[in-house]
């Protein structure tokens, strides 16, 4: 007969560790269903959902930019077009709670959970990474990003949308007060991000320059080059850096990490800022390659 728990009067009750794994278990099941019913339908390429060609821009993916699995992605993004947009902005506005790492953690620990985990910061630099094969036709997309990066969502996001705005350009000019808000942040990686949008924007000379300037002193490697890089964008509106920029070109050890990085953008950008005999020859900033389409060599 049953007992007055509802269990069989033959049943041995559940140890505390049992109960625990039982409703963790009913929890995570919970968990999963409201999340595929948040969903939308996606749109679909060559019999594979966007989501699944997104996967090949995420961080943790093997595929590399000139792989083919990367050119497949890139031709699934450019068939389906400005449809991509809802999923890239739910994806780029991601975030984990501590809650749900936690879930994923004992779900792992006690083998519960047979879905892929794919974090949130994959999810955000997979989004933004499209945008780089959709570039201003996703212009239409910038108020959204704006309305989602003002929302404090996480560093991560926050950096994500700096990338997808300077994948967009010049459409993106909307976006530049944010932006020139941004290189101010707590997070070195959002401020580089924002830093380099500015410069593939290259909107509002007179409010960005100087911006961009002072951020040539900037505590992190990366928000210098940026900032240099973005400075060349800007060409000859940027004549008022050439002093600044010359002062870094007496880096210690310029041939070496981030400072070969901070050499080659510097040269770069007084060459773009004044093309003149005077300008840095190429034996003090020798060749050091071409950065990718994500921009920086280091990125």
């Amino acid at each position: 007969m049953p007992g007055t728990n509802g269990q069989s009067a033959d049943s041995p009750p559940l140890n505390p560790l049992g109960r625990f794994v039982a409703f963790t278990s009913i929890l995570l099941v919970g968990l999963v269903l409201f999340l595929v019913l948040q969903v939308p339908p996606e749109p679909v390429y060559r019999g594979k959902t966007l989501t699944h060609w997104l996967r090949t821009y995420s961080p943790s993916s093997s595929a590399g930019r000139p792989s083919r699995e990367w050119k497949e992605a890139d031709d699934a993004v450019r068939h389906i077009g400005t449809n991509c947009i809802p999923v890239l902005l739910q994806m780029i506005r991601a975030k984990d709670s501590p809650l749900k790492l936690r879930l994923v953690s004992l779900a792992k620990k006690y083998r519960l959970m047979r879905i892929p985990f794919v974090p949130a910061v994959n999810r955000n630099v997979a989004a933004s990474r499209a945008f780089i094969t959709l570039g201003d036709t996703a212009k239409d997309a910038v108020p959204a990003l704006v309305k989602i990066y003002g929302e404090n969502i996480s560093a991560d996001s926050q950096s994500a949308i700096g990338d997808a705005l300077a994948w967009i350009g010049p459409a993106a000019k909307p976006a530049v007060p944010l932006l020139l808000r941004a290189v101010t942040n707590s997070s070195a990686k959002v401020r580089a991000n924002a830093l380099w949008a500015l410069g593939e924007i290259r909107g509002e000379p007179k409010l960005c320059v100087p911006a961009l300037i002072h951020a040539l002193s900037d505590s992190d490697g990366l928000a210098r080059a940026s900032a240099a890089h973005a400075l060349g964008m800007f060409g000859t509106d940027a004549q008022s850096a050439i002093p600044s920029l010359r002062e870094l070109t007496n880096i210690s050890r310029p041939f070496s990490g981030m400072n070969m990085q901070l050499s080659l953008e510097v040269w770069t950008a007084l060459t773009k800022i004044s093309p003149r005999a005077d300008s840095p020859a190429s034996e003090t900033f020798p060749d050091l390659g071409t950065p990718g389409a994500d921009g920086l060599l280091f990125r």
